[in-house]
């Protein structure tokens, strides 16, 4: 169990921020309305974050707690594994809750309230991700098809101007749903996060051949291409790029190209150097049947991110992968192209791409540096975004 953030109940929302602005240096990155508690939240990042709780109406809870106890200290979150068996735990230890399940509520979380009387006058709050809590996308119209892409943090900081645009591009048969979902979540504070699903993935249509033909093959400078039509179709000049696996692959390829476009990128459990084995390990990852047969939750997991896809998209990806040893030539003149630093992690039991990949990948940009995850393997799980986000955060800040 960790604090994940302090929520302070505001009487005056503005002069609360001056304060904070003013005495901390602290300032909003990210507000969040949530219609049915009748609060509209402002995220201040310290570490431990605080949650600025802004009453919609006189009738709402927030403004309830000032109208007894007035503004300050409203309530302490801490983040479980999993806030629905906590619930029901304390709930059969006779903990009295604040409601009788947890629901949804802000940042992409599932929560339930402690009664103070159980808690010694403290309102607690646990919480954990929801998985499954993504935004509605915009949509950007690249001559590979339509790009869903998922805005997260405020636009522009206090004084109206455009934060640093961050990024995020998921694996190769991913999406933001599966994969980067917490990551950019997690990169809030360090600007405007623009999450892409790739095309042919998650909620983005089939990719679009040259012809205009949908199937498209997937190739390296086809998804480039399709990222630099997005951030030109949503008005992204430039950008920090984030990217896991087959999405590193991409940030690095699109900072070799189009430096012009990238400030700074970051990449996890990416290798630009494959060989049989790595082609035969992908493809065995990429069994439809198997997956289904021995994880039929993760496969419908998958099903449900592709729109029941799946299958067409993991072939395609197969196909991919057969063919990048043939380009191992062409990624070490590009690799060797780029000016940007580069921040390089990777799992040290990272089953697909062994740990001398990494350091060899590391070793063939001009300005980079490494971070090692102990105990973590390929997937970006839940644990592994939370431990590469601070290495990240601190990269894109310089």
């Amino acid at each position: 169990m960790i604090l994940e953030h302090v929520g302070i109940a505001a009487a005056d929302l503005a002069a609360t921020l001056g304060t904070y602005r003013r005495l901390l240096g602290l300032d909003v990155y990210k507000t969040e309305t949530v219609e049915r508690e009748g609060v509209r939240t402002h995220f201040l990042d310290t570490g431990a974050r605080l949650e600025l709780l802004e009453a919609l109406s006189p009738e709402s809870p927030v403004a309830r707690h000032i109208e007894r106890r007035g503004a300050g200290v409203h309530h302490l979150a801490f983040r479980v594994p999993d806030v629905d068996a906590a619930a029901a735990r304390l709930a059969s230890a006779g903990v009295p809750l604040l409601s009788e399940t947890p629901k949804a509520g802000a940042d992409g979380k599932r929560i339930v309230f402690l009664h103070p009387r159980a808690t010694h006058g403290v309102l607690v709050e646990l919480l954990s991700d929801d998985p499954d809590a993504l935004p509605d996308p915009d949509w950007a119209d690249t001559p590979a098809g339509r790009i869903a892409a998922y805005r997260f943090g405020a636009r522009h900081d206090a004084e109206g101007s455009e934060r640093a645009v961050v990024l995020v591009l998921h694996g190769a048969a991913g999406s933001t749903r599966l994969e980067t979902l917490l990551l950019a979540r997690l990169l809030e504070p360090s600007g405007h996060v623009v999450a892409l699903d790739l095309p042919g993935h998650g909620q983005s249509p089939d990719a679009r051949s040259s012809e205009g033909s949908g199937d498209a093959a997937i190739t390296f400078e086809g998804t480039m291409g399709a990222v630099a039509g997005a951030m030109d179709a949503l008005g992204i000049g430039r950008a920090h790029v984030a990217g896991y696996s087959f999405g590193g692959a991409v940030a690095l390829f699109l900072a070799a190209l189009h430096p012009e476009r990238v400030a700074r990128v970051a990449v996890h459990a990416t290798n630009l150097v494959w060989d049989d084995a790595t082609v035969a390990a992908m493809t065995r990852r990429l069994s439809p049947a198997v997956l289904a047969r021995r994880f039929p939750d993760v496969w419908a997991r998958f099903e449900a991110a592709h729109g029941g896809r799946s299958s067409e998209i993991f072939a395609r990806v197969a196909a991919f992968s057969a063919g990048i040893p043939a380009l191992a030539a062409d990624a070490a003149a590009l690799t060797a192209r780029i000016a940007a630093p580069v921040l390089v992690t990777a799992g040290d039991r990272d089953e697909l791409f062994s740990i001398d990949r990494t350091l060899a990948l590391r070793a063939s940009l001009a300005s980079a540096s490494l971070g090692i995850l102990p105990g973590h393997r390929h997937a970006l799980t839940p644990e592994a975004a939370r431990a590469i986000a601070p290495l990240v955060a601190a990269h894109l800040a310089g």
